[in-house]
């Protein structure tokens, strides 16, 4: 029978940076504390969760608040409408989701889907260009590109924090889901893997799973590429022998993916969307 999840769990990082982490989707959110400032990255899940985060963001910096999204989905945007006086950040991308209402439609059918109301009224104040390092009160961030999963997204380093935010990439308690593009998020995986080389971080914190410690990040990040690029070989033998489509597909979604996730997820058929992304990016779909 189902039930609602536990409210999230706190953990502390570290370097004035706590990780929060609900028990659906084991979705994170992260906050870090500095010179009376926060600065926030997808607050979520339940509109009571997004609460907690708030009033502990707000005990420990009562300054200015600065929030981070990275990507349109929305276990990541709904806790926009909760921090009415931050400043909100986001790709380019990520903001023509949100002005254009695309993402505040997802939330609205997400809320009949599990019987939850979010504050609905989103919005981006700052625009992140990829590879820009933000300046946000005490805190700056580099924001990178990270379009692949979905069709926008950065992911941000927190350069005095040493944390590197993937967005959802990197977990180790899922593997790649693919809605927009193989190639794009094997790209965005290589500019993340080069991030990890590139700077002095203490940890990583995907968005949906345990944080990583930087070289536990890069393994997991080179599985989820080794199984792309099975996928894409696949996808390319089944095309080259003029399979119909099913057997085709069959032949795809034979490659194991690097890791099992959880039911939560699991209910989403990850490894058919992949394997159908994988056909239709080899056919020119």
């Amino acid at each position: 029978m189902y039930r609602r999840p536990a409210v999230s769990t706190r953990q502390d990082l570290g370097g004035g940076v706590f990780q929060f982490q609900t028990e659906r989707w084991q979705t994170n959110a992260v906050l870090a504390a500095a010179g009376g400032q926060a600065l926030l990255c997808d607050p979520s899940w339940e509109p009571a969760e997004i609460e907690a985060i708030r009033a502990e963001a707000a005990r420990l910096a009562g300054g200015a608040t600065h929030l981070l999204i990275t990507h349109g989905d929305y276990d990541h945007v709904c806790g926009i409408g909760f921090f009415p006086g931050a400043t909100v950040v986001a790709g380019e991308e990520t903001a023509a989701r949100i002005e254009s209402g695309a993402a505040a439609k997802g939330l609205r059918s997400a809320e009949k889907e599990w019987g939850i109301e979010w504050r609905t009224d989103l919005r981006v104040d700052r625009v992140a260009a990829a590879g820009e390092v933000l300046s946000l009160g005490a805190f700056r961030a580099k924001a990178i590109e990270a379009r692949g999963h979905v069709a926008d997204g950065r992911a941000y380093v927190l350069l005095d924090q040493g944390v590197l935010r993937p967005g959802d990439y990197l977990s180790a308690m899922t593997y790649p889901f693919v809605v927009d593009s193989i190639g794009r998020y094997r790209a965005a995986s290589a500019r993340l893997l080069a991030a990890i080389e590139e700077h002095d971080l203490r940890w990583v914190v995907p968005g949906h799973g345990p944080p990583l410690a930087p070289d536990e990040g890069r393994a997991v990040g080179e599985a989820d590429d080794a199984y792309l690029a099975a996928l894409q070989e696949a996808a390319r033998e089944a095309v080259a022998a003029g399979l119909a489509p099913s057997p085709a597909l069959l032949h795809v979604y034979a490659v194991p993916p690097p890791r099992a996730t959880t039911d939560d997820f699991e209910i989403y058929d990850l490894r058919v969307w992949n394997a159908k992304k994988a056909l239709e990016e080899v056919r020119g779909g």
